[in-house]
């Protein structure tokens, strides 16, 4: 069983946010999921975080992004098959590098990006 916080908020001035998404890969389909989990305190004061038991076996993947003052975004990616993280990636100055794991899973997180319409300008996968 795997524990993940997943939260929308931002400060009360606007200038920093975080957003965490999970989703979930059935037959090379993308399915955001939306349980319901423990509500816990958010990290910031507008918005909602909860806990997310994941109970089911298969490929998860996690996104957590932050927004800081200068409006720039940095982000780490987790794909999670079947409760073991398999590739941990890092979302920096619109690119995306390979920290740890295997590189097939790329292919799914690069859909994902590409549905959320986030820019992707380069993929560093060595």
């Amino acid at each position: 069983m795997v524990q993940l916080y997943v939260e929308n908020s931002k400060s009360r001035s606007g200038k920093h946010a975080i957003r965490t998404l999970l989703y979930k890969v059935v037959n090379g389909k993308l399915i955001e999921v939306k349980d319901e989990g423990n509500k816990v305190q958010s990290i910031y004061k507008v918005g909602e975080a909860k806990i997310i038991d994941i109970h089911d076996p298969g490929t998860y993947i996690y996104v957590r992004l932050v927004k800081n003052i200068y409006n720039r975004i940095l982000g780490e990616v987790l794909v999670i098959d079947d409760g073991y993280i398999s590739l941990k990636l890092k979302y920096r100055k619109l690119k995306i590098k390979r920290i740890e794991g295997d590189t097939k899973y790329y292919d799914n997180v690069k859909v994902l990006f590409e549905t959320l319409k986030i820019p992707i300008k380069r993929a560093n996968l060595k």
